[in-house]
């Protein structure tokens, strides 16, 4: 939804260097754990993007640091009754995208974006006892893809649903923002969440965690992989954490600086057994690449990260097409969350959170195969791992009401 509620275009400033010291400094007053933000500006007033828990947030200033507007991505069931009731008589043969809670001049709204796949979406504006105070049509900025019949064609067969776990595990509070695993053997999974730099190490027949590894301070760590007996952290930022004997917590971490392109906002890591090399994937736009997403590497034999990326994957191709890109970015049709080199395969499996998915990818960049995961199972699907024989592994994070959870799927993907 592009400037929320003004259904306007917005000018993107290149850094915050053009926002007045006033908005800066009441935004750093009213969010003092956000670090980072987009900024926009809408006229003569200044507008934050940012995310907490992983939704989406904005905020929207006058020049003095008064907040006018402030906006939360919350799920569709969390509409009020009215506005649920509405939307199933009159649009109950469409889909909701997205929903936002929007808060302004001391009233409450909310915006529903409805998907009508060929033709531009709608975009509904509700109060909050249920009264659909404005309908216009959302104008995005549409993809060659949209129109792409080889790819409208090649839908059916390449997209399938992943269908539901055979078995999960809620997991307790100290992973309740859960974002990477790893099996170490049998029962026993190693997971990091974002705010801590601990190794929890769960037992999936005890259902509890039985020990915690500390390897470095608190940080946003996003991915883990095990080669042997050593650990790989990956924090946002595309700092690499090495944790030999990590299960014996006696060893200290090496840590290695990132040599990859600022705020890419790395989550994806998985260990190339075959190339002896680590695998990173990453969620923002790469500047380096036009119309594709990159796949970079950290040799295990120099301990060097390479400077190009190691695989490309074209973001115009099938099975990508029915994304969504926000604001009409191309780089949001797919966003790395977690990477696994498939055991029993050898195929590269990419989870998208944003966009609720898994795909396998091959060797040169092709969508090979797309399962839609369940939005009500996985909220906020974060980690992936696999077993020896294929069986798959996925960690959701939780949020303040709601616990982490960790499901299991058979073996299916190629």
């Amino acid at each position: 939804m592009v400037c929320v509620g003004g259904l306007t275009s917005c000018n993107l400033l290149e850094n915050d260097a053009s926002v007045p010291e006033a908005v800066k400094q009441q935004f750093s007053k009213i969010y003092p754990t956000i670090k980072t933000a987009e900024w926009d500006q809408e006229g003569d007033l200044f507008e934050a993007e940012f995310k907490i828990s992983g939704r989406e947030r904005t905020a929207l200033f006058s020049a003095d640091g008064t907040l006018n507007r402030f906006s939360e991505e919350i799920e569709e069931q969390h509409l009020p009754q009215a506005i649920l009731e509405k939307l199933q008589a009159n649009y109950n043969n469409l889909n909701v995208s997205e929903v936002l809670r929007v808060q302004q001049q001391n009233k409450t709204y909310y915006l529903v974006e409805l998907d009508r796949k060929q033709e531009k979406d709608i975009l509904l504006r509700f109060d909050k006892n249920g009264q659909l105070m404005e309908q216009e049509p959302v104008l995005l900025e549409q993809t060659s893809l949209v129109s792409n019949p080889v790819a409208a064609a090649a839908k059916p067969k390449l997209v399938k649903e992943l269908g539901q776990p055979e078995a999960q595990w809620e997991l307790p509070d100290q992973l309740r923002e859960i974002s990477g695993i790893a099996l170490v053997q049998e029962n026993l999974m190693a997971c990091v969440q974002d705010e801590d730099g601990l190794i929890f190490l769960y037992d999936l027949e005890k259902k509890k965690v039985v020990n915690q590894i500390a390897f470095a301070g608190p940080g946003d760590y996003e991915g883990i992989v095990l080669v042997g007996d050593t650990a790989y952290v990956l924090r946002s930022d595309g700092t690499l954490y090495e944790v030999p004997a990590f299960q014996t917590g006696k060893a200290k971490a090496v840590t290695y600086p990132s040599q990859l392109q600022a705020n890419l906002d790395t989550e994806g890591l998985a260990y190339d057994k075959a190339n002896k090399r680590l695998l990173i994937g990453y969620k923002a736009e790469d500047s380096s690449l036009k119309e594709a997403k990159g796949i970079y590497a950290f040799s295990l034999s120099t301990k060097k990260f390479e400077p190009t990326p190691v695989l490309s994957i074209l973001l115009k191709q099938a099975g990508l097409e029915s994304n969504k890109p926000k604001q009409g970015a191309l780089s949001d049709l797919l966003q790395a969350s977690s990477l696994e080199m498939n055991p029993a395969t050898g195929t590269l499996v990419l989870l998208d959170s944003p966009n609720k998915q898994l795909l396998s990818i091959s060797e040169d960049g092709k969508v090979q195969q797309v399962y839609k995961l369940d939005k009500q199972v996985l909220r906020q699907p974060e980690g992936l791992a696999f077993g020896q024989q294929g069986e798959m592994f996925i960690a959701s994070e939780g949020s303040k009401k709601v616990s982490g959870l960790l499901v299991k799927y058979p073996a299916k993907l190629p």
